[in-house]
């Protein structure tokens, strides 16, 4: 049985054994930061030069070989991974450092401030109550997925933007970007589950994916809660939704949502999903958004 770092030396090695076709390629495994201050072990196999990579995350293959899988199966249960999502992006060098380019793309996206306090050191953000709103711009998005940077400080001098220029363009082509999804969460999680009586939404983007963001967007909890009369309690499910619940007669106290969601990312998100562990309120007469109590 091999160490953790045995193990992830072991990978780096020997991984192309597995994957003759990419015998000649330089492979990197190599520890990435994700959001919250989480990171984890990544591989990537190629030349990074102009070119964004596809990195699988190895703790899932290491806790396989813990449990007793022996390490040739381990490996090619790798590259079986590798290969599927094996899906490159070629990028411009020129296109990188043009602003007219990286302005079409750019978006912005709301995590959590205390738990991301180093990131946000050299990365333009806006603070808004207990999280940050950060941006990033889209390199490559398909059905597949997407592949984003963040942007920071170096960049806006790269490019010879203001914060507050590069914010205003984000903030115009988020919403055109990521058009804003609601839906009951009936249609999103199994009945059998939820108290079907009681009104819940989920609020996301079209591409569920960073899509906490939505609660930013101009008018859209603004018009729902006027359309369904009633003021909202906004639940941070993760970065990506958040379940909208109508401040009626099903409602519970505050304190007891907030408890409900802090147990849901104790136990259900994973660490560098996780968004706030407070519950929001939206007055629709003031049209604003505070912490709930």
């Amino acid at each position: 049985m091999l160490s953790e770092k045995e193990f992830y030396l072991y990978v780096e090695k020997n991984i192309l054994k597995y994957l003759p076709e990419m015998e000649d390629q330089k492979v990197m495994v190599q520890r990435v930061k994700k959001n919250n201050q989480v990171s984890m072990m990544g591989l990537s196999i190629g030349e990074q030069k102009n070119y964004l990579l596809p990195v699988l995350y190895l703790e899932p293959f290491y806790r396989n070989h813990l449990r007793g899988q022996t390490i040739e199966e381990t490996m090619r249960e790798i590259a079986s991974v590798y290969q599927g999502h094996q899906v490159g992006f070629y990028l411009d060098e020129d296109k990188v450092s043009d602003y007219e380019y990286i302005k079409k793309n750019l978006f912005y996206r709301v995590i959590n401030y205390e738990k991301n306090k180093e990131l946000l050191k050299y990365t333009p953000h806006e603070r808004f109550l207990d999280l940050a709103v950060t941006y990033r711009w889209a390199a490559y998005r398909n059905h597949d997925g997407m592949a984003s940077a963040l942007v920071r400080n170096k960049e806006l001098l790269m490019w010879g933007i203001s914060k507050d220029q590069m914010m205003k363009d984000a903030r115009e082509n988020t919403e055109k970007i990521f058009p804003p999804v609601m839906r009951k969460i009936q249609s999103v999680l199994p009945i059998h589950i939820i108290e079907e009586e009681i009104p819940l939404f989920v609020m996301s983007n079209g591409d569920y994916m960073n899509g906490a963001s939505v609660i930013l967007y101009k008018d859209v909890l603004r018009d729902f809660a006027k359309y369904m009369e009633h003021d909202l309690y906004i639940l941070p499910s993760s970065i990506h939704e958040v379940i909208i619940l109508l401040d009626n007669e099903y409602a519970k106290a505050p304190e007891e949502l907030a408890r409900m969601v802090r147990e849901t990312n104790r136990i259900v998100v994973d660490r560098e999903e996780i968004l706030s562990d407070h519950v929001y309120y939206y007055d629709r007469e003031k049209d604003e958004i505070r912490i709930a109590k």
